[in-house]
C-alpha cells in the first residue's frame, strides 16, 4: 500500500473513533473517488451506515465525489493538520455537488489531529 492508502487507513480509523462524527456521517451514504495526478492507482473513501472505509477505486463503480489533484496536495489533505489542511484543499479540484463538498469538509476538518 502506497502513502495515499495508509493516510486513507488513518482517516477511517480516526472516523471510526469519533463518535460525533460517525453521528454526523449516519445518513450520507458517498463514494468519494481519490484521483492522484503522479498515479496509476485510484482510490476511493467510502461512506455508508456512518463508517468510513476504503479501497481501490475500479473503473465501474461511480463516485459522487471526485478529488483530483498532485500527490503532494493530497498527502497534505489526509495527514490530519488542519492549517496544511486547508492550504492543500485549495490545491485541489473537487467535483461533485456543492453540498457533499461540504460534508466531506467538515468530516475531515473534525478528523483532523
Amino acid at each position: 500500500m502506497n502513502a495515499i492508502g495508509m493516510l486513507l487507513a488513518e482517516v477511517t480509523e480516526r472516523v471510526r473513533g469519533k463518535k460525533h462524527v460517525q453521528s454526523m456521517a449516519r445518513g450520507w451514504e458517498r463514494r468519494v473517488g481519490i484521483v492522484v495526478d503522479e498515479q496509476q492507482t485510484r482510490w476511493q473513501l467510502v461512506f455508508a451506515q456512518g463508517e468510513a472505509s476504503f479501497g481501490e477505486w475500479s473503473d465501474g463503480t461511480q463516485a459522487d465525489l471526485v478529488l483530483r489533484g498532485e500527490e503532494q496536495a493530497m498527502v497534505q489533505l489526509f495527514a490530519g493538520n488542519e492549517l496544511v489542511y486547508t492550504a492543500a484543499k485549495q490545491k485541489l479540484r473537487i467535483d461533485g455537488p456543492l453540498r457533499d463538498q461540504l460534508k466531506l469538509d467538515a468530516i475531515l476538518r473534525l478528523v483532523c489531529k
